[in-house]
């Protein structure tokens, strides 16, 4: 009777082994280029692929198999990485400035996206990377706010930029003043500012900075 519970007994464990492996097999068989995440805003399952899936008319494969890519960039698009109340999201955020043209598409992206799956705490790393971009490149931000033509992109972000934008040297209590500054520094950096672009930036430092209710 022993003997058979212990062969019983070895069965069993043989069969979890099996089933353990074919997992194990599974997951290491799950490469980049089909993946699955779940979507924090909608706790939906999606798929992730860096063929199919494109950033501003690239593949996501231009990205992230670039050697000069942030780590944790990479790590955002595969799920691996979270954004938090934490100075590494902080700095990941902080790369949508970057000089790096070829990469500066993708970082916008991961802001955006923060952005849009943002709650109160993580919402205070988003405002100012949101303010430093348009005032540095006012030109791409505008086309890019534009390619979403429901207005969602553009009203998300200004109120990324209206919750947590404001640079240490700013006067909440002043948003005229600040506004001016917006102003000309984006005037400052659009190339061929004429009066068109000027009333649309206007808006944009109204839209993000308003008067206070009296």
């Amino acid at each position: 009777m022993h003997k058979l519970f212990f062969i019983f007994f070895l069965i069993l464990v043989s069969c979890n082994n099996n089933n353990y492996k074919k997992e194990s097999i599974h997951i290491n068989k799950q490469t980049v280029l089909d993946k699955k995440i779940i979507d924090r805003r909608t706790n939906k399952q999606i798929s992730i692929n860096i063929d199919k899936d494109s950033i501003w008319n690239k593949p996501v494969r231009f990205y992230v198999e670039n050697p000069n890519c942030n780590k944790t960039a990479v790590a955002f698009y595969f799920g691996k990485f979270k954004p938090e109340d934490n100075s590494e999201t902080e700095k990941l955020l902080e790369l949508v400035i970057s000089d790096d043209t070829n990469l500066r598409p993708f970082y916008r992206w991961i802001l955006y996206k923060t952005i849009f799956i943002q709650d109160g705490a993580l919402g205070e790393y988003t405002g100012i990377p949101a303010r430093k971009y348009a005032e540095k490149f006012p030109n791409k931000f505008f086309e890019y706010t534009d390619w979403d033509i429901s207005g969602e992109l553009y009203s998300e972000w200004c109120n990324a930029i209206l919750y947590s934008g404001f640079y240490s040297d700013d006067d909440y209590k002043k948003p005229k003043v600040i506004r001016q500054n917006m102003i000309k520094t984006m005037k400052t950096n659009f190339k061929n500012c004429n009066d068109s672009i000027t009333k649309r930036i206007e808006k944009f430092a109204l839209d993000c900075f308003p008067d206070f209710e009296k």
